[in-house]
């Protein structure tokens, strides 16, 4: 399945919501609430970056282009060491409750912005929720994307068949199980539970990956630098890292490098 030597492969990725997520889908934009998103890039962000320094990992960071355009700093830093920069939406908005045009119109500007910091076109999306309408993969077609990673159909990646057109969408899934909103995400407006135990989600992550590595496979998880970025949960971070790293024949990869290999050794 993998290059040789590669029994699993490995993505992580962080959704950098920042503040869109208070913003957008929730609509409370107090000054408390919007405190929260800010916490993502300016303290979890920077911590991270050292986790990720640290174990020589490079990983895909999808950012809403309003995120973008409020701390390019940590886009231009992200893109010169080397991590992938994906498309998340402009404002974190679901999809599918735009219309096609307003949808269209998001997928420019968040690729505009995205494009005029790094010089370079984002080949990756995710939609925000993983909503998705029925033009998304008709727009992931038409501009040009590698892949997709906002659904949650297979445990490996896997093809996705367009209306009306001859070229198929990767998908390289994730599942609500390896996100770490679900576990974590406190809110009141709209009323999200969260707040486990990080030693409860260390061991659903834990023993996911374990049964990938037993069946070569593919794990896909999905953080938030406001959610994840908590001193606690680095830790748990740190422990997973650590424990994946202690299995031999372990891929570490963005989700850019994941797809073309599958593109060219899976072909659709």
């Amino acid at each position: 399945m993998w290059k040789e030597g590669v029994k699993c492969a490995v993505a992580l990725g962080f959704d950098i919501d920042a503040e869109t997520l208070w913003l957008g889908p929730f609509k409370q934009d107090t000054p408390a609430h919007l405190a929260r998103g800010a916490y993502g890039p300016q303290v979890g962000m920077p911590r991270i970056v050292d986790m990720l320094d640290r174990y020589h990992i490079k990983a895909t960071f999808f950012i809403p282009g309003w995120t973008a355009e409020h701390y390019p700093h940590i886009v231009e830093e992200l893109h010169a060491k080397g991590h992938e920069i994906g498309h998340h939406g402009y404002l974190h908005e679901n999809v599918s409750r735009r219309t096609k045009e307003q949808e269209e119109e998001i997928m420019q500007r968040g690729l505009e912005i995205l494009q005029g910091i790094t010089g370079e076109k984002p080949v990756g999306y995710r939609s925000p929720a993983g909503g998705y309408s029925p033009h998304t993969l008709q727009f992931l077609l038409d501009y040009g994307f590698t892949y997709d990673s906002s659904l949650v159909g297979r445990d490996e990646p896997y093809y996705l068949e367009v209306e009306g057109r001859e070229e198929k969408v990767l998908e390289l899934p994730f599942s609500w199980e390896l996100d770490d909103a679900p576990h974590f995400l406190f809110s009141f407006v709209p009323y999200h539970t969260g707040l486990s135990a990080p030693s409860k989600v260390l061991e659903i992550w834990r023993d996911e990956f374990d049964w990938c590595y037993r069946e070569g496979g593919y794990y896909n998880l999905v953080c938030h630098p406001q959610i994840i970025g908590r001193r606690h949960r680095m830790k748990m971070m740190d422990d997973l890292i650590q424990h994946i790293r202690g299995n031999a024949d372990v891929w570490f990869a963005t989700h850019r490098e994941i797809a073309e290999h599958w593109l060219e050794h899976h072909p659709a």
